[in-house]
């Protein structure tokens, strides 16, 4: 059995939870004799690609230059034309939405992973995050002979927004790498105690209404500080909301490595994840794996992978973020329950658990 990923994530990102997925998909699978793979691709400045050795892309350089990126796009979607049209391969599993492989895949088995309904659900509210995505998703869920739902609350937005025979749909959890940092994080105090928000700030993740619920909390925890990891330096106007606020002394963007991220986890007081959207939410696995006491939305998919290992708060009042901030770092008897059902959450999920379902459903269509 050979199964054709295409370039479509990895040319378009960087990071993130999708090209996260895949690459440990085909991690999992690159030294099975029980699967093969091929990912059609030939430039791409995906970091997780970086430490592959099943892709032979080049880094294509200069991708703030608008031109070299679309070159960049413009040859991956023709060599993965070509792969799809050639096809040696018993399934296709593309990488995002857009349709460009479907007058070539003939009735070659299709799997599609549908991760949220983000587009469907703000799309209006908010365009950036790709409101024409819903007519791509139509056609490509509606051709699709398998459906990979993230989570159940997944499964439920496609019933919800696309006329799809839930038969077709099965759900398979996603996992995390974060325990095999656990070996390598050495333990170097930190000078401030200190909130953890990690990833895109923008939009739906909520950042703007969560800094302005908590500023009560770091006036009463004077020490207290704020950690962002990654999800690109701060905007003017985040910069303009930090500092009229008066703590911009106390937050603080940092850049990350997944060494660098976990050691944040690891020695943070609390993660806190205050989006209104999420299809799964890898963070909280991570915030598990590196023993920190998960703080969420109560929207969306965060409850049905959190469980009862977090507190939960309802993202869009301020009083509710602020009382489950001030009660989880109040109460160390708490934080220290919440660790320990955060290990024992963790371990329903895993890449292995999610690479192993995947395969099986692949051979329900080769």
């Amino acid at each position: 059995m050979k199964v054709l990923y295409d370039h479509q994530a990895f040319t378009g990102m960087t990071y993130g939870g999708v090209t996260r997925y895949f690459y440990e998909l085909m991690q999992a699978y690159a030294n099975r004799d029980d699967i093969d793979f091929e990912l059609s691709l030939q430039f791409s400045n995906n970091e997780y690609l970086d430490k592959a050795s099943f892709s032979s892309h080049r880094r294509y350089g200069l991708s703030h230059w608008r031109n070299v990126s679309r070159l960049a796009s413009a040859v991956n979607r023709l060599y993965s034309n070509q792969r799809v049209r050639i096809g040696d391969y018993s399934v296709f599993h593309p990488t995002y939405y857009h349709n460009y492989f479907l007058r070539n895949l003939g009735n070659r088995p299709l799997v599609v992973t549908f991760h949220d309904a983000t587009s469907e659900r703000y799309g209006k509210q908010y365009p950036d995050v790709g409101e024409h995505l819903s007519a791509a998703k139509k056609i490509q869920l509606a051709r699709a002979d398998k459906i990979i739902a993230v989570s159940e609350f997944s499964k439920q937005e496609i019933l919800r927004f696309f006329p799809v025979d839930e038969q077709k749909i099965e759900v398979i959890h996603l996992g995390t790498a974060f325990s095999r940092q656990r070996a390598h994080v050495p333990v170097v105090p930190g000078a401030h105690p200190y909130l953890l928000y990690v990833g895109k700030r923008g939009l739906y993740k909520n950042f703007d209404g969560f800094f302005q619920a908590i500023q009560p909390v770091l006036r009463q925890h004077s020490d207290l500080h704020l950690i962002c990891a990654g999800g690109g330096v701060f905007t003017n106007s985040e910069k303009e909301m930090i500092q009229s606020s008066g703590f911009d002394r106390r937050v603080h963007y940092r850049s990350i490595t997944d060494l660098s991220l976990y050691e944040l986890y690891h020695q943070a007081e609390a993660f806190v994840f205050p989006s209104l959207n999420e299809g799964f939410g890898i963070p909280v696995l991570e915030a598990f794996s590196a023993g920190c006491p998960a703080i969420l939305s109560n929207r969306s998919s965060l409850p049905e992978v959190g469980a009862d290992a977090a507190v939960y708060f309802d993202p869009e009042q301020a009083d509710s973020i602020a009382s489950s901030v001030d009660k989880v770092l109040t109460d160390s008897l708490l934080r220290q329950n919440m660790r320990q059902k955060g290990a024992q959450r963790l371990t329903h999920f895993s890449w292995e658990k999610t690479a192993a379902k995947t395969q099986a459903l692949y051979k329900q269509l080769s």
